[in-house]
């Protein structure tokens, strides 16, 4: 069995699940263990798996991630959580049935106060463990459980989940992506050098690449740039250029009444409005048209 941790890390109240995104329901989770560590008087933590249990069934699966890890430990932090704990999600941790895993790891090497998790929460040997069933291990292993109903808009009969999330982003929605996370959906990475052709067309683009994040729908975006502390409104195209025969998937953004160099800068790029698919054109001219047209779009959108 592994060491415990040190005694600082220990007796904290956690809130536990994949927590892709950092949704409004992971939110209003997060909200009620905090009512719960403040009340024990103890620290506020999230326990989380990496890599996504998805990612160690299905290694062949296309890329979902609503968030990268660096993202979600920064949207944990923003709602008030001390410290993250990250489980190694591997065939040892997966092949723990659920009595073993409350013992071992959250009361013996975690130690735990209290855990905190949504109803549909599972956990344990091919997933056997319910929510029902840690309110029960938990309390035996000394450990004060909670159980958070899932939330949804006043109204709603669906609850915010990250599939919904997922979707929305796949079906360009960004709006429904933003009600449902409770912020923009973003994207962050480094600047690349590309083959500069934005230049010759005087919409030079910042080209950056998803990584493991989910691909949103091909096409144009009214974004937000978020650059060294300064927010700028821009246009996107996220696609593989077909009009200019590109490789791979970009996403590119023309980043409105700004001229720096910011090769190798890192932006975070929020998509706030989906303009139109991606679609090829006859020739430079017609891209460089339409370029001016989408840019149009995006300033009218993002000011209203």
């Amino acid at each position: 069995m592994d060491c415990p941790l040190e005694d600082i890390f220990r007796g904290t109240v956690a809130v536990m699940g994949n927590l892709d995104g950092v949704h409004r329901g992971h939110q209003a989770l997060i909200g009620e263990a905090r009512k719960m560590a403040e009340i024990m008087s103890k620290p506020l933590a999230a326990i989380t798996f990496e890599p996504h249990p998805r990612y160690a069934f299905r290694p062949e699966t296309e890329n979902f991630l609503l968030t990268t890890l660096n993202k979600k430990i920064e949207l944990l932090g923003h709602q008030g959580v001390e410290t993250v704990f990250l489980l190694p999600f591997n065939r040892r941790l997966s092949m723990l049935d659920p009595a073993e895993f409350v013992e071992d790891i959250l009361g013996n090497i975690l130690g735990l106060s209290g855990i905190a998790v949504g109803a549909d929460f599972q956990f344990g040997r091919k997933r056997s463990g319910t929510a029902q069933m840690l309110d029960e291990l938990a309390r035996k292993a000394g450990i004060e459980p909670m159980i958070v109903k899932p939330v949804a808009d006043k109204g709603a009969v669906e609850k915010f989940s990250s599939t919904d999330a997922r979707d929305a982003i796949k079906e360009g929605r960004p709006q429904d992506t933003a009600r449902i996370l409770g912020r923009p959906w973003s994207v962050t990475g480094i600047v690349e050098k590309g083959k500069q052709l934005g230049r010759t067309l005087d919409f030079p683009t910042a080209n950056i690449r998803l990584g493991d994040l989910i691909e949103p729908a091909k096409g144009v975006y009214a974004v937000k740039v978020n650059l060294n502390g300064e927010t700028h409104n821009g246009v996107a195209n996220f696609g593989s250029r077909p009009t200019v025969d590109g490789e791979g998937v970009l996403l590119e953004v023309y980043i409105f009444d700004f001229n720096g160099n910011i090769y190798g800068e890192t932006l975070e790029v929020e998509l706030h409005h989906f303009i139109r698919p991606e679609q090829k054109f006859d020739g430079l001219d017609a891209l460089k048209a339409q370029i001016s047209e989408d840019s149009a779009t995006a300033r009218r959108l993002l000011t209203q």
